[in-house]
């Protein structure tokens, strides 16, 4: 796998643990409990959208080699 292949391969991963954070937050959202946890995982889902927002950006992406 190249460096590019990877570094996309990291984003994707963490585009899912996103998704992931998100439908708990919807949940625990639509059954009005928890309130402190989804306070929480907001923050979390936020740090997670900015580093895969981050990742993508062009100056991100690994320099060199084959596609």
């Amino acid at each position: 796998m190249t460096a590019l292949e990877q570094h996309i391969q990291n984003q994707q991963n963490r585009a899912c643990q996103l998704v992931g954070v998100l439908e708990a937050i919807a949940t625990l959202d639509n059954e009005g409990i928890a309130e402190n946890a989804v306070t929480a995982l907001i923050h979390v889902a936020l740090d997670i959208a900015r580093e895969v927002n981050d990742g993508l950006d062009s100056a991100a992406l690994p320099k060199g080699g084959a596609a």
